[in-house]
Parts: C-alpha cells; sequence; structure tokens
C-alpha cells in the first residue's frame, strides 16, 4: 500500500483528502473476504462440505457432498472433491472424475474418518432421498483416490439420513459411526467398527429404543465427563436426545429433559468448551422460532448436568433462518468465537466471544463480503498456508447454489491447543502388564462436529524400572468428540512390576503451536506372571487375584496340573532366578526360597489358596512364587507380587 504522507507531499498528485480516500479504499477488506474465483465445480444443491487433506500433500482440499442437480429436481449426482494447488496458483481443481466413484449418491454430509487405520482418511456420506438410500463409504488408496466399498464395508442400510457422525464409542481403538434417520418414527443407527472398517448395525443391542422424527444433527461428546463418548441426537421435531454412555458403547440411557425441546426449525448443535471450565457447552440452532441460541453446560463447577440456556448471549444477529455452526478463534485471543452459516441473512454471521460467554455479531469490515445466499454448511481452515483460518460454504434451498470461499485476513493463529481436560490416573496403578490408558479432552482454534484443528497429540513418558531408565513417545488416538487417549504398552524386555513412570502430554496445531500438560507420576504394582510357555514340566498355571495392599489377603490360584493332585507352593522374595533342574525350570530364588503347602487340586486340576499380606513397610517389594505337583510331576510358571502400598 502507498504511504499517504510521502503521496501528499510529491508534485502533481492527487489532493490531500483524495489521496486519504484512496488509501481506505485500498487497504479496506473484510475479516472474511469472498475468493469469486477459488471455488470450481458442479453448481448444484449442496448440503454438506468438509476440508481434509485427502492426497497426503500437506494441504486441505474440500469435499462437497453435493444434493441433487437443478435443472432436474430430485436427481441424483455425485460428491465433489477440488484438490488445492493454490500454491501453484490455480486455486482449487475440481478433479472428481479422477478421484471419486462415478456415483449418484444423494449426499447430505461428509466425514472423513480413517476407517480402516492405514493412515490416510476415507470418505463417508450420509444420503437421502424418497424411500431411503443406502450409506456410502468411500475408502482412500493413501494417494486421495477412492473406491466405493459401500456393500462390503456398511451393513444394507437403507434410509434417509440428513448426517453421520464418527466417534471410538466403545474405545478399542477404531472409529465407529452413527447415521440419523429422517424417516417417520426413525431411530438413530449406530455402526461398530472392526477395526479392518467393515461395520455391523448394532442398534438393536446397543442403543436404547427411542424413535425421533426429522433427525437432522449428531453430536458426538463426553456431555457427563466420564471419559466415554456420548451423543446428542437433534431434529426437527420436539424433543432433543441425549443417549448415554455406559463405558463400553452401550447407550441403555436417552433423555429428552435436559435440552429444550426445540420445534421444526432445529437444525444442529455444535459441542466445545467455549468458557473455559472443563465441560462441553453447546450451540442450538433455530430452536424456539428462528432464534438460535448458546447453551451452557454447568456440570463444572456445580457436579450435576444441567444446561442453561443463556437467553442473549448471540447479539446482534439472531432471528434469521440459519443452519450451520462453526468455532473458530477468529481474532487469535484463546476463546472461541462463533461463524454462523446463514440461509437468509444478507452476509454469514461472525460472533466474536467476550471470554465470558457472550456473543456480539461483528458486522461491516469486522465480518464477512455481503453476500446473500443460502448457505447449509461452513468449513473452516487455512487453505492458503498463510497461518489464518478460511471458510468454506456450501449452498442449496435457493439462489444460484455457487459454493463459495471466503479468505481470513485477522491475526495468524499463535494460540496453542487447550487441554480442556486430562485424565488424572491414581499414583499407583495394579496392573503391570499395562496397558495405561490416559485419555484428554483437545481444542484448538477451529472446532466442527467434534473435530479440532490439532495436528498431533502425544504422551511422553519415562520409565524407571529395575533395569534403570527407559523413555519413549506414545501416539494419542483420535476418538471423536475433541477426545484423545494415549495407550502406553509394557516396553520389550522391561520388568514393568514396581516401576515407576512419569508423563506429558504434548499437544500440537497444524501451525506448530504446542502445549503440554501438567506432569504426571503413577507407580506399578500387583502380580506379574512371567516364564509362560517353557514347555516341559512348566505345564501349570498360577496367577494371583484379590488384595495386593499391605495387609490384604492375596489369592493364588493355579490350574493346568494333574488332577486331585498334591504339591506344595514356592515363596521367594528379592530376585527370581531362572535354573533348569531335572523335573523343570525353577524361577524363583532357591536361596531364599520357602515351601508354604502341602496344596491340593480338585479334579480340574485347580485350586487356591489365601496369603495375608503382612501390614509391614514392605511396599514395592517383589515376592514372588511358584507351584510344584506330585501326579503327573509338574511345575507352574513363576508369579511376582510387589506390594502395593
Amino acid at each position: 500500500m502507498l504511504d499517504p504522507v510521502r503521496r501528499c507531499t510529491a508534485r502533481h498528485l492527487v489532493p490531500f483528502t483524495a489521496s486519504l480516500l484512496l488509501s481506505s479504499a485500498l487497504s479496506a477488506q473484510y475479516l472474511y473476504t469472498q475468493q469469486t474465483t477459488l471455488v470450481t465445480g458442479p453448481v448444484v444443491r449442496t448440503e454438506g462440505c468438509i476440508l481434509v487433506d485427502v492426497d497426503a500433500d500437506g494441504d486441505l482440499d474440500v469435499v462437497f457432498a453435493n444434493g441433487y442437480v437443478l435443472s432436474t429436481a430430485g436427481q441424483a449426482i455425485q460428491p465433489t472433491l477440488l484438490i488445492n494447488k493454490i500454491d501453484q496458483g490455480l486455486g482449487l481443481v475440481d478433479e472428481t472424475a479422477a478421484r471419486l466413484p462415478a456415483l449418484a449418491i444423494r449426499g447430505t454430509l461428509a466425514i472423513a474418518p480413517d476407517v480402516d487405520g492405514d493412515g490416510d482418511p476415507d470418505l463417508v456420506f450420509s444420503c437421502n432421498g424418497t424411500g431411503g438410500n443406502q450409506q456410502r463409504l468411500y475408502v482412500n488408496n493413501g494417494a486421495g483416490v477412492f473406491t466405493d466399498e459401500s456393500t462390503t464395508r456398511l451393513p444394507g442400510l437403507v434410509i434417509t439420513a440428513a448426517g453421520c457422525a464418527q466417534g471410538d464409542v466403545d474405545q478399542d481403538g477404531d472409529l465407529d459411526l452413527f447415521f440419523n434417520d429422517e424417516l417417520s418414527n426413525g431411530q438413530l443407527k449406530l455402526l461398530l467398527n472392526d477395526g479392518d472398517g467393515v461395520f455391523t448395525n448394532v442398534t438393536a443391542t446397543h442403543l436404547a429404543t427411542a424413535p425421533k422424527t426429522n433427525q437432522q444433527d449428531i453430536v458426538v461428546c463426553d456431555v457427563d465427563n466420564d471419559w466415554d463418548l456420548d451423543v446428542i441426537n437433534g431434529g426437527k421435531s420436539a424433543g432433543q436426545q441425549i443417549f448415554f454412555n455406559d463405558g463400553t458403547g452401550h447407550f441403555p440411557t436417552v433423555t429428552t429433559a435436559l435440552l429444550p425441546a426445540g420445534t421444526s426449525l432445529t437444525y444442529e448443535f455444535e459441542a466445545a468448551d467455549l468458557d473455559h471450565d472443563g465441560d462441553q457447552d453447546l450451540a442450538m440452532l433455530s430452536y424456539t422460532g428462528v432464534t438460535d441460541t448458546m447453551l451452557r453446560n454447568e456440570l463444572v463447577p456445580s457436579g450435576t448436568l444441567s444446561f442453561t440456556n443463556v437467553t442473549g448471549a448471540l447479539t446482534g444477529g439472531a432471528g434469521d433462518d440459519d443452519n450451520e455452526w462453526v468455532f473458530v478463534d477468529s481474532d487469535n485471543d484463546g476463546d472461541l468465537d462463533v461463524i454462523n452459516g446463514s440461509l437468509q441473512a444478507a452476509a454469514e454471521k461472525l460472533y466474536v466471544n467476550n471470554g465470558a460467554f457472550s456473543f456480539a455479531r461483528q458486522t461491516g469490515f469486522a465480518g464477512f463480503s455481503p453476500v446473500t445466499d443460502s448457505t447449509l454448511d461452513v468449513a473452516v481452515g487455512d487453505l492458503n498456508g498463510d497461518g489464518r483460518y478460511d471458510v468454506v460454504t456450501a449452498q442449496g434451498e435457493s439462489g444460484v447454489y455457487t459454493n463459495r470461499a471466503y479468505y481470513g485476513s485477522g491475526p495468524a493463529d499463535t494460540q496453542p491447543p487447550r487441554f480442556v481436560r486430562v485424565e488424572s490416573l491414581p499414583s499407583v496403578l495394579k496392573n503391570p502388564d499395562g496397558p495405561w490408558v490416559v485419555r484428554a479432552v483437545l481444542q484448538d482454534s477451529v472446532v466442527d462436529d467434534g473435530e479440532t484443528s490439532v495436528a498431533s497429540a502425544v504422551m511422553n513418558w519415562s520409565m524407571l524400572h529395575r533395569g534403570g531408565l527407559v523413555t519413549g513417545s506414545t501416539p494419542m488416538e483420535f476418538l471423536g468428540g475433541l477426545m484423545y487417549r494415549a495407550v502406553l504398552e509394557a516396553p520389550p524386555g522391561v520388568i514393568t512390576n514396581g516401576a515407576i513412570v512419569d508423563f506429558t502430554l504434548v499437544a500440537t496445531d497444524g501451525f506448530g503451536n504446542s502445549a503440554t500438560s501438567p506432569l504426571q507420576s503413577f507407580s506399578i504394582c500387583g502380580p506379574q506372571q512371567y516364564g509362560l510357555g517353557l514347555g516341559g514340566t512348566n505345564t501349570a498355571l498360577l496367577a494371583g487375584s484379590g488384595d495386593f495392599h499391605l495387609g490384604g489377603l492375596f489369592v493364588v490360584d493355579w490350574s493346568n496340573a494333574g488332577p486331585s493332585t498334591t504339591g506344595a507352593l514356592g515363596i521367594s522374595v528379592l530376585n527370581r532366578w531362572f535354573q533348569v533342574i531335572p523335573e523343570g525350570t525353577l524361577l524363583v530364588d532357591p536361596y531364599l526360597f520357602l515351601f508354604v503347602g502341602p496344596i491340593g487340586t480338585d479334579p480340574t486340576g485347580a485350586g487356591s489358596a489365601v496369603i495375608p499380606i503382612p501390614n509391614l513397610p514392605l511396599a514395592g517389594l517383589p515376592v514372588t512364587f511358584q507351584a510344584v505337583f506330585d501326579v503327573p510331576v509338574s511345575m507352574s510358571n513363576g508369579l511376582e507380587l510387589v506390594l502395593c502400598p
């Protein structure tokens, strides 16, 4: 931009006042400015859009879930895939024909879970249509070329779905799927992933029966802070549903009492911690008439799950027919603002959060370019690599149905991700074989449909054990609903019993901003088998149960010995030795060895003994056990008990 001071002192240039006006005109731009030539592709009714790097080249591509062709009402059409070539000066290039199946599907929403665990995003489309449609799953080959595997990986699910969602509801390491159902008396659908991207419809056994007409939106989040993913099922009928997870991926309880009833104009929910108190608040779109609302979760600090409709939380823009929420930190101040995709207003809406659960609409150059269109969905991400968040909108229902893109011109993102909650592990864990699991809820500068702009999250750990110190870094898995999980396995060759583990969690966004959680520590104690699978006469199996604490009653169980035979149980302390003798392998220290017995087996070759643990200052002491049986002669594996405090 030209300097107006220099221009007014130069000869033969415009007068001072005109110079200032020209300078203002050159510098003025909206916070989100429409890029009229950036989006290509067919002009069709488009109901959903997402930004995702499908071809692994480091930038965000655009997927549109297209509803139908304009000129032929109801005729289905392919989704659209735009490959990001902005850095080449080509914009967003329509490569649908080369990358997507030539299949017309009437898509309503798109999500991009890695369903088969191969490290690349696949595409799931909810689909609707008169009489129902098969829902769709496209599998990525790693280079952004997709194959339709709907009928081999999804159950036959012919429904009318307005939306879908992802989440590892049973916490088995893969992403499961939800589809809603707009058909009369519809029931929310749950499909469990087998780990290889093949899904089973478990609705009848895993979800409480709770029909709801005109379902529109599904939100997966831990609404009650119990470290599993719950489900909000909203739609254009009274009674907005929350299904509560029992921790195993079953949802036996559903309620409509916690949320406003809603009306025929309830379209969408979005969940995030908007007031930084550690629970998930909600934005609810068009719940009475056409008035949007913000619902503050009162679980923290009250201790009771409830939602308060914060009347007047949104100022300056409610009252229009709107369709979509996305949270974004537009002013880089560390809290989430709200973008509202509007079907009716003269521009998309930006509401800025003042940090106190109050959101004021930005007008003029502080908001969006003034474009009146029928927005049905919004996606946010950095399209052009300048560190600022851009916006893509999907258009439908009326007007020219031209999908749009807006470049953001606000401050670049320098805010690190935020740990909304980190699971606090007990100081003592009684599972020496592991794994050891820690979960966290993470929130970065963009939140949409349970995802956030975190690029990576890891658990950095050190383990002090009897052989020394070992360190490592374990990736955190995305579970959906802003939740991540680290699963620390026992390092190879490390005696984990009695070890002390220190760890922190580190989350990093796509711009390199990172945050580290406070240090946590835990020690490991309890019973641990060793010397399994030796062969020879070491065929009996020894295991431990009961109370592992000082003063407790420890139970030694044995099995796989001779039926109705006798034997002896040996106890040693401090060491465990591996010494070959003719009768088998001795797995305890023979110099610190005591026989406790006799012991015996029942007709199945099993039995048990209760051993009191003295209430003495012996925490951390390893005690080892081995059994010997008479007929036929057999020895057991070793069993070590590290006494818990």
